[in-house]
């Protein structure tokens, strides 16, 4: 290809947001990206994805502000796009929002410095989608609507083109196929992006991850079908839960007729860079997430979720019964409608079929997540629910068929009101915050979220910030990521053990290291806690089904209940789930408090 000549192939680069957060958790700060960024500027990149996901949330939890390292970013980047993502309605944080909320999100971003907007949907209701991609149309961004890739009976690609000329139709500028689990194979690679360039006129952007091991064979087949922008990661943030390295698409496609015409030597100066700065996060790092993983084509579930769902079984010394809960995983999904496994869907339904299993009865207890699902305020499934499964969960209840946004009356004056208590006149940042993480952003603008790491001895890695879980019924700890046990040491190794703790994506680990190999335990609740000491046996106890946090006791001692009373609600396996009474009579002791990690089948309260 002539030098002169427009590259037919375009790359977007993720490693300042996904590759970063789903490598290191987010843990690659502003001061390190920066730098780098500098030299990324002069790359040609399609874009770079630097904002939103995950990592706003980390970045926030550990002290540092998102939007003003958006504003340094910009600075730093005049010459390249700079790309945003959001889960549409949701935008960064775990709930829906209303549409002033929304609007201020977009239209501040965009002062701010963002060029690109991706929007996608877990489930690809494209209702809640919309408001934020009028919004930055109003703002002037480039669009890209993206689709949750999902294999199931009714993802068929008559309803992929039909959601395509949707996002077409809301007037979305680029169409992504958002493979976040790295389940597509090159056939369907193909076949998708010919049907989708066939039904729309817009350029096809692919992400994939390359969790499986098959995200190189299907861009390739993507970019023979007709893809114009693939997703890829500087290789230091790139492969296992990442993207396909950029260096490796590049040298691959150079000289041919997918050309993407960058510069090698700039990349390696980059990589090196970006290497650097990766060593100074070896705490951070996880054996789970950095490896192809074969179990997700067995199972569309990460191995990282696998070894989750096994943790938790261990909890109950019930090991034995994983195959009984992956036989179930497709049996939820199937009741649920079919939907995409992507977070927090996925978390959901993974967490229902250890619920189904241990407890022998389907749905004898469900989370509140699943409840809020099945009354529609997630949005529309691809297929309507199992209608004897929603009866026995929601009794008479119909889902709402409306849009679930339609439902919130508008948040940004009442924010901004409730911040002049703090501030005299809150900044638009301060008023998002807020909105998204309200008790993180008081602690935040108090100055008690500290944004430098502990300082480290000469031989000893500094130890890896845990973000405190949400203090607000409104925002829940993010369901997003999860890891457990694995991995031998050589046989001969020295015999010295450490222990620290590790987050990804979210999920909050204690790993220890010593010559007989490396154990890695999830931690329910803040870093640091244990379970609760059980209390005694006694007569009319409510015990608690699992391991997990006791996150709200609405009952306390004397008060009388009914049967199936709420009595305590408890959050395990990033979901949280309605303790109910089995006999009606009065509370005659409480043995747990709020915020206390208790253990399978320990007394929390006795009714009498």
């Amino acid at each position: 290809m002539p030098a002169s000549a427009t590259p037919r192939l375009r790359l977007t680069d993720t490693t300042f947001r996904d590759g970063n957060q789903s490598l290191l958790g987010g843990r690659l700060g502003p001061d390190e990206i920066l730098p780098i960024a500098r030299k990324m500027d002069g790359v040609g990149f399609y874009s770079v994805e630097a904002f939103g996901g995950a990592t706003f949330e980390t970045w926030l939890d550990s002290g540092i502000d998102p939007w003003e390292f958006l504003r340094n970013l910009r600075r730093e980047m005049p010459s390249t796009p700079i790309q945003a993502l959001i889960r549409g309605q949701n935008l960064v944080g775990h709930r829906n929002y209303a549409d002033d909320t929304v609007e201020l999100f977009v239209r501040h971003a965009a002062r701010c410095g963002v060029d690109v907007l991706r929007v996608f949907d877990p489930l690809n209701d494209l209702r809640n989608m919309e408001a934020a991609i009028a919004a930055a149309r109003k703002a002037k961004l480039k669009v890209q609507g993206a689709l949750c890739y999902a294999i199931s009976p009714v993802h068929t690609l008559e309803v992929w083109c039909a959601l395509a000329r949707g996002l077409a139709e809301l007037g979305c500028d680029d169409l992504v196929i958002k493979d976040t689990s790295g389940l597509l194979s090159p056939q369907a690679a193909w076949e998708l992006v010919t049907a989708l360039r066939e039904s729309v006129g817009m350029p096809i952007v692919v992400h994939s991850h390359s969790t499986s091991g098959m995200a190189p064979m299907a861009y390739m087949a993507a970019i023979e079908a007709g893809a114009s922008v693939l997703d890829t990661a500087i290789s230091p943030l790139a492969w296992g839960a990442s993207q396909p390295g950029t260096e490796s698409v590049v040298a691959a496609l150079a000289g041919g007729d997918y050309d993407t015409g960058l510069d090698l030597d700039k990349l390696a100066e980059i990589k090196d860079d970006l290497q650097r700065a990766k060593l100074r996060h070896a705490e951070h790092w996880s054996p789970f997430v950095d490896r192809v993983d074969s179990d997700i084509l067995r199972y569309q579930l990460p191995g990282f979720m696998l070894e989750q769902i096994a943790a938790e079984l261990d909890t109950h010394g019930a090991r034995d019964r994983m195959p009984e809960v992956l036989r179930e995983v497709p049996r939820v999904r199937a009741d649920l409608g079919h939907p995409p496994l992507v977070a927090p869907i996925r978390q959901m339904i993974a967490s229902q079929a250890v619920f189904n299993v241990l407890e022998g009865e389907r749905y004898a207890t469900v989370t509140q997540e699943l409840k809020d699902y099945l009354q529609g305020l997630y949005g529309r499934p691809p297929k309507p629910a199992d209608p004897e499964v929603r009866r026995a969960v929601l009794g008479s209840d119909e889902p709402i068929t409306i849009r679930p946004a339609d439902l919130l009356d508008p948040q940004v004056e009442e924010a901004r009101e409730q911040l002049r208590k703090h501030r005299p006149e809150p900044a638009d940042d301060e008023v998002l915050d807020f909105i998204l993480f309200p008790a993180t952003t008081l602690r935040f603008l108090r100055g008690e979220l500290d944004s430098s790491p502990p300082a480290a001895g000469p031989d000893e890695p500094a130890a890896a910030p845990v973000p405190e879980a949400e203090a607000s019924a409104e925002a829940p700890s993010p369901p997003v990521g999860e890891s457990a046990p694995g991995g031998e040491a050589p046989a001969q190794a020295i015999v010295q053990t450490a222990e620290f703790q590790v987050e990804v994506e979210g999920e909050v680990f204690t790993v220890r290291v010593s010559g007989s190999g490396l154990s890695v335990t999830p931690v329910s609740g803040p870093a640091g806690a244990a379970p609760r000491p059980p209390a005694p046996p006694q007569e009319g106890a409510v015990v608690a089904p699992m391991q997990g946090l006791i996150v709200k006791l609405p009952v306390k001692k004397g008060d009388e209940v009914k049967l199936g009373d709420v009595v305590a609600v408890l959050e395990a396996m990033k979901m949280q789930n309605d303790i109910v009474s089995t006999v009606a009579g009065r509370v005659i002791d409480v043995y747990v408090k709020e915020g206390d990690v208790v253990s399978p089948n320990q007394a929390i309260l006795a009714i009498g």
